[in-house]
């Protein structure tokens, strides 16, 4: 082997060793038991999501992955996925929805949001107590529609949101057990949006956890698309496998 092959191969080993030192992270698949709330409205009076829409319990998945490193002043990075989908029915009287226009009879309802989160965050303390500080820009992606034996029409709508991101852990001495507290929260011109997370959790082994929890998600607007308005929750609880690396 050359020289010039053995320094490049040294270099790689030194690179590796690195990242195994400096870099560390966790990722986490969980579902989401969540109840909706709220109204909406499209080109109409506000509708409610439970009675009107005929919305109920649905279950969802969610994913989440945290990068950390020791550089300063370079922030730390947070990706996470949430889907949320509804569907329902009910018999309604002169209801109105879009372009569907003083009906009566049985509709079909649904409603979808997909949000994808990319959060910058800073370590403000890491002892047995965490806590985490930064911005998250989430993509949200919408869709609240209505369809009848005669007719169909849907609100659909995406927008970029900032929001305001910050956790707290706190790791029980002599235990495997902590507990959390994360969210994201924003109200500004017409939209005001928040979500937080509170839970439980419990190490296994070799990175290998359990958590389990509460979680909600709020949002309010009648800027994201021409003529629709809501004001809808969705919460309940959750749980998740955790791989700590």
């Amino acid at each position: 082997m050359s020289t010039l092959h053995k320094l490049l191969l040294l270099t790689l080993l030194s690179f590796n060793q690195l990242d195994a030192d400096t870099i560390g992270g966790e990722a986490s698949l969980g579902f989401f038991n969540h109840a909706p709330s709220g109204v909406a409205a499209y080109k109409s009076d506000a509708v409610t999501l439970n009675d009107t829409l005929g919305f109920s319990e649905e279950q969802d998945i969610f994913l989440k992955a945290y990068f950390e490193h020791p550089l300063p002043l370079v922030p730390n990075l947070k990706f996470g996925y949430t889907t949320l989908s509804h569907d329902g029915s009910s018999s309604v009287n002169d209801f109105t929805w879009g372009e569907i226009d003083n009906f009566t009879g049985v509709i079909d309802s649904s409603a979808s949001l997909d949000m994808m989160d990319v959060t910058l965050y800073y370590e403000l303390l890491d002892n047995w107590a965490e806590v985490d500080a930064g911005l998250t820009f989430r993509y949200i992606d919408g869709e609240v529609g209505v369809a009848t034996a005669v007719a169909t029409d849907a609100a659909l709508f995406s927008t970029w949101v900032p929001l305001l991101y910050g956790k707290a852990r706190f790791n029980m001495p002599v235990t495997d057990l902590s507990f959390q507290l994360e969210a994201n929260a924003i109200s500004y011109s017409d939209i005001t949006t928040y979500d937080y997370e509170l839970s439980a959790r419990y190490t296994l082994m070799m990175g290998l956890g359990l958590e389990a929890g509460y979680k909600a998600f709020h949002l309010e607007s009648d800027d994201l698309v021409e003529g629709f308005y809501t004001d809808m929750d969705f919460s309940g609880p959750y749980a998740a496998v955790i791989w700590d690396f």
